[in-house]
């Protein structure tokens, strides 16, 4: 009984010494050198410097790095905080000085949701064709808008993300004739103007994976009409729609938990046989969470 205790003791005393094991060798004006003992890290990854009290120190990114010692720049907290022997952590979401027991997210990322509000401004297009007096008639209209979403990003890893958004944007179109053939034949104003309650999943795979981070993304929306006035289109069948989106953007870290994100979307609704119809939105807002 006594041998499997001390057999037991031993194995944890060696577990926690492994756990431990990656310390700083030395230290440099704005670097240091660590020991990796065969672990992988990759170029630009990002640890903490903990003391022995668990107190997060600095934050360091990996420059370069071989199968037993890695260099790191300095980029968060003093030199004069940095001792040799002091371990290397994951970078987890809490901040320089806090305690920490647990590791965190993957390298780079410091919270798994992050969420905030978006302005947007639309730029739509629509062409519809219609009759009027037995002759068939097409109106290419286009035009601007605005939306207001709040949106929530969930991390699956450091390349991708989900976005989900929900808010209120509005499609407006118009084109003018020459002749009055439009609203039955009283105006040669043809237009639409639609707003949308509208929700969307986007997902997002980053580009890059430092503090600013460049994405590309794709997904669909649902939108639901709730109001609607047309001078071409039948508006009672007016009621729902689907959108395909493909979204290029940039979520810029502002220090904090901030965020400044921003985004240029590209929307397409299903066509039919008399209407087709699309919009470009460039959005831009502030998010909390990063």
């Amino acid at each position: 009984m006594k041998t499997s205790l001390l057999i037991l003791l031993l194995l944890c005393v060696f577990h926690s010494f492994s756990s431990y094991s990656q310390t700083v060798q030395k230290i440099g004006k704005t670097e240091i050198l660590f020991q990796l003992n065969d672990r992988a890290v990759e170029k630009d990854q990002e640890f903490f410097v903990v003391d022995s009290t668990g107190k997060k120190r600095a934050l360091v990114k990996v420059t370069v790095f071989n199968s037993q010692q890695a260099k790191a720049k300095i980029i968060k907290g003093k030199v004069e905080d940095i001792k040799v022997g002091m371990r290397i952590a994951d970078r987890s979401p809490a901040n320089i000085g806090e305690t920490t027991t647990a590791q965190g997210l993957p390298s780079g990322l410091k919270s798994k949701y992050s969420w905030g509000a978006l302005g947007s401004y639309m730029m739509n297009s629509m062409n519809a064709k219609f009759s009027y007096n037995n002759t068939n008639q097409t109106a290419s209209m286009s035009g601007s808008g605005f939306g207001a979403l709040g949106y929530f990003d969930y991390t699956l890893n450091k390349d991708l993300q989900i976005r989900a958004l929900g808010g209120l944007e509005q499609f407006s179109a118009k084109q003018s004739k020459e002749t009055a053939v439009c609203a039955k034949g009283t105006s040669g104003d043809c237009n639409v103007s639609i707003s949308y309650l509208s929700m969307y999943g986007v997902g997002k795979y980053n580009i890059t994976k430092s503090k600013n981070k460049f994405w590309v993304g794709a997904g669909m929306g649902y939108l639901m009409a709730m109001s609607k006035s047309s001078t071409v289109l039948d508006t009672s069948l007016i009621t729902s729609n689907q959108v395909l989106s493909l979204a290029l953007g940039l979520d810029m870290g502002l220090g904090g938990n901030k965020i400044l994100p921003m985004s240029l979307e590209y929307s397409l609704f299903p066509s039919s046989a008399t209407v087709s119809a699309s919009f470009i939105s460039l959005k831009v807002g502030i998010g909390f969470g990063m």
